[in-house]
């Protein structure tokens, strides 16, 4: 398929998501899914390279790929069923999605040589009341779930360049139909996956949501019975050991050394310079309360549990405007083991975690339990092609991963 219009697609997709709005396909087969294991070897085969050689060679895999299939098409039957699909806001997005859909088809199957959809053919399309008044309410349904985008006039330069990029969706859909490319089995299939993707999603949000969200009472009893999960209890303890060798003189920077688990380590835990705004507000309201020599009680925050020095401050002007700076020290106190490039997580929120999955699970699988769905989780799939990757000389070769650098993210500072 031609990179220009992979990116045309994309481009005019990601427009109408950007507006808030997620546009699916448009009908769903009548009567309960029954998949065919040609069904699912098509869907498995059509999963990035990495998935599908993984399901290649793990009937295991294979067969969880199923479930979810079959969890998916269920929660979307119900849906169906509870008329998700009727609301006049969704139907045009699906309507939406259905040319999204075909006009992909349609773009691959004309190859790289294809001549492209001119912006004449793109305004001829338009000058047709019906097709206008198509794009007007993409439009206005954008506006109705984005207050924001509601209450600015988008500039006439942009609407036109989305306009183009609709009408060459639109224009590409009606070609295929006329080549019947919209009855083939495979652009079938994938629009109804398309469309329970959707039904499944709103649904879920609409309704299984607070079934599926834990409580406080559910994580506290989660908690007890998993006590290995709660860190934070035995992290502040530790911390507060830590705090009590500082305040009886120890020195900071070989505690800070010895104990904290972020990138200053090394540096005695100096976090240099920093204003209002460089560090998460926990950090920061107690690091600005302190006077230079002071340390602070244990501090929380969502990296862990710090302690922090203040060495020294000084106020500067910037713009006309005083602006008071803070050089601090501090010592992490965090899990061991931590991805340092995940976004870090407290007991509770692993706990919710977990106790939202074990109910989500419960969910779907009474759903799939009264659905009438049928998915067969015997089925064949084709390894990917191997790639030929281009052998580069000597020194020409990308970074590391950060991973391989050794690279540690200051855990206090503000994410930006």
């Amino acid at each position: 398929m031609n990179s220009t219009r992979k990116a045309l697609i994309a481009a005019a997709v990601a427009v109408i998501f950007s507006l808030g709005l997620i546009f699916w396909q448009v009908k769903a087969r009548r009567g309960p899914v029954e998949l065919t294991p040609e069904d699912m070897t098509l869907i498995a085969e059509d999963q990035p390279a990495q998935m599908r050689a993984r399901l290649a060679a793990d009937e295991a895999a294979r067969k969880d790929f199923a479930l979810d299939v079959r969890r998916l098409l269920a929660v979307a039957e119900e849906a169906q069923l509870h008329g998700v699909d009727k609301a006049p806001d969704m139907k045009r997005q699906l309507e939406f999605q259905k040319a999204s859909v075909i006009a992909q088809f349609y773009f691959e199957k004309q190859g790289d040589n294809a001549t492209d959809i001119p912006d004449s053919e793109v305004e001829e399309f338009f000058k047709v009341p019906d097709n206008q008044k198509k794009f007007d309410q993409i439009i206005a349904d954008a506006k109705s779930k984005d207050p924001q985008f509601a209450a600015q006039e988008i500039p006439a330069e942009q609407l036109n360049m989305l306009k183009q990029r609709l009408g060459r969706i639109y224009i590409a859909e009606k070609k295929a139909v006329a080549e019947g490319l919209d009855k083939k089995p495979e652009v079938k299939l994938q629009m109804m996956l398309q469309h329970a993707r959707v039904l499944a999603q709103k649904y879920a949000m609409d309704t299984l949501k607070d079934k599926m969200t834990a409580t406080d009472a559910e994580i506290d009893t989660y908690l007890q019975g998993h006590p290995e999960l709660d860190t934070d209890k035995k992290n502040r303890a530790r911390a507060e050991e830590v705090l009590k060798r500082a305040k009886a003189g120890e020195d900071f920077a070989k505690l800070a050394q010895e104990f904290s688990s972020d990138g200053s380590k090394d540096k005695g835990g100096d976090l240099g310079w920093f204003g209002r705004g460089d560090m998460v507000p926990e950090f920061e309201q107690a690091a600005y309360a302190l006077k230079p020599g002071e340390i602070s009680d244990v501090v929380q925050s969502k990296f862990g549990f710090h302690i922090i020095k203040l060495e020294e401050k000084k106020t500067e002007t910037k713009d006309g405007k005083s602006e008071e700076k803070v050089h601090a020290r501090h010592i992490l106190i965090s899990e061991a083991g931590a991805n340092p490039f995940a976004p870090p997580q407290s007991s509770r929120e692993k706990a919710r975690a977990a106790v939202e999955q074990e109910k989500a699970k419960k969910v779907l699988d009474e759903i799939v339990s009264r659905s009438h769905v049928k998915v067969p989780d015997n089925y064949q799939v084709k390894a990917p092609e191997p790639q030929q990757q281009m052998q580069l000389p000597p020194g020409f070769g990308g970074p590391p991963p950060p991973a391989e650098q050794g690279a540690q993210p200051n855990p206090s500072e503000k994410p930006h």
